[in-house]
Parts: structure tokens; C-alpha cells; sequence
């Protein structure tokens, strides 16, 4: 007696071989399609972006685009450091720009720092700012009002922004102060080299294209126009630590 032996078909039957081809196909075609989609959707966000010219009152003309919310230009991230740098060492016994004398703004216990520095805090996440303001105080020295001790400061290096995360930033700073005592001609200079780390915020709204102008134009009072342009970057400060440009990064 015989016995015959089945064997299985090398290659699945026909309906079934055609009817994975045409999965495999219909599943390759939707990916395709949804990649198109997503690329032809970012194609689209970049032409939306419109750049254009505006030209103040002033006559002067102004490049402008528009970026993300929390997008800010390096130049400007930048500028915010040396900004405060500037603010907060400079002092003099004259308010900047002015001839009168610069009689400073009280930070408890009775110590003052000078009306810029004060300008500069606002630069400075609200709760750092109340921490930093008794520290600066304690930097400067009483003869600064009476017009003997003048102090500069001296920016030898402003690194580009690094991005630690959307809408924040660090930047390193090397400057030098300089107090100079204007009754012995003597000069003291003194290392500031620090990290900034810096985070977007709203930019202020004002009720022109010039940066920084209050709601009240000309009629706002000097210190409410000043904040305004001193906070139209739409950044602030949220750390300062110390740097060693030894061990740059």
C-alpha cells in the first residue's frame, strides 16, 4: 500500500499573495501622504511669515518679520546683557543724560544705589530683582554720591546666545569695572565675568512701531517711558553666576 505525501505549496495562492501586495501598497501610499501633508503644513508656516518695512516718524525705516512668540533676535538677547552691565556698574553723581544730581533710590537699611542701577533691575525677573537690589548696594561706595569716586565698566567679550530650551537662553559675559577715585587719580579695576541666563516675556504693548513707547506717548511721565524701552526687548533676567573663561564651554 502507498501512501502519498502532501506537500505545501512553495509560494502562497494567488489571491492571497495579491491581496498582501495590496495592503503592503495601500499602507506604503498613506504614509506618503501623510509625510506630504506635514511637509506641504511647514511650507506653508514659513510663507506666512511676512517681512516687510516700516518707517517711523522719524523718518528712519525699520526692518521687520515675524517670528515665533518666544523668538528673539541674538543681537537683541545680547544687547539686554550689556544693557544691564552698562546700567548697574556706570555710575556717576550726575543722572545720565541730565545735570542733576543723581541721589540714588533707597534699598533697605538705609543703603542707596543709583538711579541707573535701579533702571537696570527692571531688566531682572521680579523676585531675583528683589534679591539682587541690597547685594548691588552693598557694591557701591557712599563718596560715589558726593561726585569723588566715578565707576565704568568694560566689556571685553559677549558670547552669542546659547538656547537651553525654547524661549531661554545663556550668555556669557567678560567685563572689567573700573572705580576711579577723581581726588587721587587712582584707578581700581575689577573682574566681572558672569553667565546670564535670560527668558522671554511679553513685550510691552505700545501705541506705535517705535519700541518701548508708553501707551501715554509724550505726555507718560520720564519713568514710565523709561521702563517702557527698557523692557521693549521682551526678555529678562532669571540667573546670574560666575564665569571662568578658562573653562569655556
Amino acid at each position: 500500500m502507498q501512501i502519498k505525501r502532501l506537500q505545501a505549496p512553495l509560494l502562497p495562492e494567488a489571491k492571497n499573495f495579491l491581496a498582501v501586495c495590496f495592503i503592503c501598497l495601500t499602507v506604503f501610499n498613506s504614509l506618503i501622504f501623510v509625510l506630504t501633508l506635514f511637509t506641504a503644513f511647514r511650507v506653508n508656516r514659513i510663507a506666512e511669515r511676512k517681512t516687510t518695512f516700516a518707517q517711523l516718524v522719524n523718518g528712519e525705516t525699520i526692518y521687520v518679520s515675524e517670528q515665533e512668540r518666544n523668538w528673539r533676535y541674538p543681537s537683541v538677547i545680547q544687547k539686554v546683557v550689556s544693557d544691564w552691565t552698562t546700567l548697574t556698574f556706570n555710575w556717576d553723581e550726575k543722572i545720565p543724560g541730565t545735570n542733576e544730581p543723581n541721589q540714588g533710590v533707597r534699598v533697605g537699611n538705609n543703603k542707596r544705589i543709583p538711579t541707573n542701577a535701579w533702571f537696570a533691575s527692571l531688566l531682572l525677573e521680579s523676585e531675583f530683582a528683589k534679591a539682587s537690589l541690597p547685594k548691588v548696594a552693598e557694591l557701591v561706595p557712599p563718596a560715589l554720591f558726593s561726585g569723588q569716586i566715578r565707576s565704568t565698566t568694560i566689556i571685553s567679550y559677549l558670547s552669542e546666545p546659547r538656547e537651553i530650551r525654547p524661549g531661554e537662553w545663556e550668555v556669557d559675559l567678560v567685563a572689567t569695572r573700573v572705580l576711579i577715585d577723581r581726588t587721587t587719580g587712582k584707578d581700581e579695576r575689577i573682574p566681572f565675568n558672569r553667565i546670564f541666563t535670560l527668558q522671554a516675556v511679553e513685550v510691552p504693548r505700545s501705541r506705535s512701531v517705535s519700541a518701548g513707547e508708553s501707551p501715554l506717548g509724550a505726555d507718560a511721565p520720564l519713568v514710565e517711558r523709561k521702563i517702557y524701552e527698557i523692557r521693549a526687548a521682551g526678555l529678562q533676567i532669571t540667573r546670574i553666576v560666575e564665569f571662568n573663561p578658562q573653562q569655556q564651554r
